[in-house]
């Protein structure tokens, strides 16, 4: 599908360091096509499936004071409606952080439904901790640590404790340990917690809660099992608390990103029985999920389904609460 794309460059007062050069256009145009590359699996098929297109807002800013500028881009969608916010999440935006110290830009900071981006600053010439805020009243920080970007804290009933004391992160190779850096924490901040084996589980099955496009769905990876738990207002006369709306062929580890999930997914309409159809896709990372496969399309005036379209029941995508 050929790109339907528009770019706009965001220059404020806050944005470019007054010590730093700022880069030309056409590096500009470069690091959005390393994001526009990135979304085009999923968002951008499923954007122009709504009727509108993307857009990318640059700004540029030395969040770490060495005299280079990174590049802060926002991406969503030039008009909502239509379903289009189902395309992003919650808060119909991602936004990316990129660094060209290495020669070509890359992504170091990757923010699905991310609403902003809090810089807080380390040492000098360190690279900042980075927020990433939306919805909610506490967010998730990642750390530079070993030339790239880990998950340093997370949130536990509103409260920041460190990535390495969350039980619910198996794969601790990718988690920064608490001790690194300690010295540069405030003193209030949260310190590691320690859980028994049923508190663990009480927090992970907490973290089974996700947004999808303003519905709270509760996803079961061991059963392969997606399920209703408290459907927005606008379906709430149509979709009940536990009813069906994917189920896997098998189960998936959340913590893979590379095991492909496939299975039926369900939509609905008042008075009709729940349309099936199939769809696949990844985890990325264990706080977003998103499947993709083209959807049913219902005579207007039945329940008949007399086709199958990338529309906008075309890509679902889930956000944890606890991102």
């Amino acid at each position: 599908m050929k790109s339907i794309l528009t770019a706009s460059i965001i220059f404020m007062s806050c944005a470019v360091s007054a010590n730093a050069t700022g880069w030309p256009q056409a590096d500009i145009d470069r690091a959005i096509q390393v994001v526009s590359t990135r979304e085009k699996n999923y968002i951008e098929e499923c954007v122009t499936a709504s009727g509108t297109k993307i857009t990318y807002d640059v700004a540029q800013r030395d969040v770490n004071g060495d005299g280079v500028n990174e590049l802060i881009v926002e991406s969503y969608p030039a008009e909502l409606g239509n379903g289009v916010t189902g395309c992003y999440g919650s808060v119909a935006k991602n936004m990316y952080l990129l660094s060209k110290a290495k020669g070509n830009w890359e992504a170091l900071v990757i923010g699905d439904a991310t609403l902003d981006f809090v810089f807080h600053p380390r040492q000098s010439g360190e690279m900042p901790d980075v927020e990433l805020t939306g919805p909610g009243v506490c967010f998730p920080i990642q750390r530079h640590h070993m030339g790239e970007y880990k998950l340093w804290k997370v949130c536990d009933d509103n409260r920041q404790l460190f990535a390495d004391a969350a039980p619910w992160i198996k794969d601790k190779t990718s988690v920064v340990p608490h001790e690194y850096g300690e010295s540069n924490t405030p003193e209030n901040a949260a310190r590691p917690l320690s859980v028994s084996s049923n508190e663990a589980s009480d927090l992970v099955d907490m973290r089974s809660l996700f947004d999808h496009n303003g519905s709270d769905v509760r996803i079961s990876p061991s059963s392969g099992e997606i399920v209703y738990e408290r459907p927005k207002k606008g379906i709430s006369g149509t979709v009940k608390p536990g009813m069906l709306l994917f189920k896997a062929s098998t189960p998936w580890d959340p913590y893979d990103n590379n095991a492909p999930i496939k299975g039926t997914a369900y939509v609905f309409k008042k008075g009709c029985e729940p349309a099936p159809y199939q769809v696949s896709g990844h985890q990325q990372g264990w706080h977003t999920l998103v499947l993709r496969g083209a959807a049913p399309v219902r005579d207007k005036n039945g329940c008949r389904v007399i086709g199958y379209k990338m529309n906008s029941n075309a890509t679902l995508k889930f956000v944890s609460f606890g991102d």
